[in-house]
């Protein structure tokens, strides 16, 4: 038996609302397929998931981990930097220190300070004369040894080319770019006998100057940091302590120390070196004008407490700025005495 069915009239607003049931319930499968889909998430420590490349994540971890390191260590490092600087600005110089400092200029200074003080600043090393001078040139030297003509007579890169010690000789030595040669031309006043450079490693082999009939001058070459090749500072730096050590008209080593930095460790081995062969030594800090008056002072008076106990040191530690010519006139009083005692 066949049914009828009887159709259903139904409204357009009915249809219409129909239509959009059925938009809406596709609209809502559509985004709920899509919202699973961009909310699913993957463990970035999973390193089996194939579409990931498996050392990311530990790359990531280990490059925290070594960036972490290194800003303990540096944190470490500037510790301990301001631990020795807080320790050096504690030093307290000694009244006789602060007074020759005072007295003779040493440290940073402004051209008006030195000009009221009477010195004319229009000079190449104006501390190195005499002040309110009536003359616009400068005072000779008062020291008759050190007018002599400074000439240079023998260079050695082996001990076997060292000139015989017919005189009693000043050595001049310390770290690379420390001031050696532009100490020897301000000494003397005769600047580009002794070639200087901003290079360091310039001087590489021990080179003898005669001054006069009196003494001689020797310019030894630097250790520590240079441009020459290893092999090549090993040889000059063995040559020097050779030198040091066994030399017999060797009277006197100068040993420059920067202000600024203070002893190094290759400094102070050269020290001990001297202590073992007896040999005399007085240390002359240099380069005084590029750092505060204070801290020249402080610098002489740290030094001077580390080496009191030593026995073959000469006190006072003497302090010069070739630039300014600073300290100058006194290193030269002290080693034309040592010259006289000598002879």
């Amino acid at each position: 038996r066949e049914e009828t069915r009887i159709p259903i009239k139904v409204s357009a607003f009915e249809k219409m609302k129909m239509r959009r049931a059925e938009v809406d319930v596709a609209g809502l499968l559509t985004k709920r397929k899509r919202t699973k889909r961009m909310s699913m998430k993957i463990n970035r420590y999973d390193i089996s998931n194939k579409r990931f490349d498996d050392g990311i994540v530990l790359d990531d971890i280990s490059n925290q981990q070594k960036k972490k390191k290194d800003e303990e260590e540096k944190k470490k490092s500037e510790t301990v930097e301001m631990s020795m600087n807080a320790q050096f600005k504690a030093i307290k110089p000694s009244h006789s220190i602060l007074t020759f400092v005072q007295e003779n200029f040493l440290g940073r200074r402004r051209d008006i300070e030195l000009r009221r003080a009477g010195y004319n600043v229009e000079l190449s090393a104006p501390l190195d004369n005499l002040p309110f001078s009536a003359s616009s040139e400068r005072e000779r030297v008062e020291e008759s040894v050190f007018r002599n003509k400074l000439e240079f007579f023998a260079a050695a890169r082996v001990s076997s080319s060292f000139p015989p010690p017919d005189l009693p000789e000043i050595a001049f030595a310390g770290r690379s770019n420390v001031g050696k040669s532009s100490l020897l031309n301000a000494l003397t006043r005769q600047w580009g006998v002794v070639r200087t450079s901003d290079k360091p490693g310039h001087t590489q082999s021990i080179n003898f100057f005669n001054l006069g009939s009196k003494l001689n001058l020797v310019d030894l070459p630097g250790y520590g940091f240079a441009y020459a090749k290893d092999e090549v500072k090993e040889a000059w730096e063995e040559l020097v302590k050779e030198y040091v050590s066994t030399r017999v008209g060797l009277k006197r080593v100068c040993l420059l120390i920067d202000t600024k930095w203070g002893m190094k460790p290759r400094d102070i081995e050269l020290i001990h070196l001297m202590e073992r062969s007896q040999t005399k030594y007085q240390v002359v800090l240099t380069k005084t004008d590029v750092v505060f008056p204070i801290d020249v002072a402080r610098r002489a008076m740290q030094i001077e407490e580390t080496l009191k106990e030593h026995k073959s040191i000469v006190q006072p530690v003497m302090m010069v700025s070739s630039k300014s010519g600073a300290g100058i006139r006194c290193l030269r009083t002290a080693l034309v005495k040592m010259a006289r005692y000598l002879k």
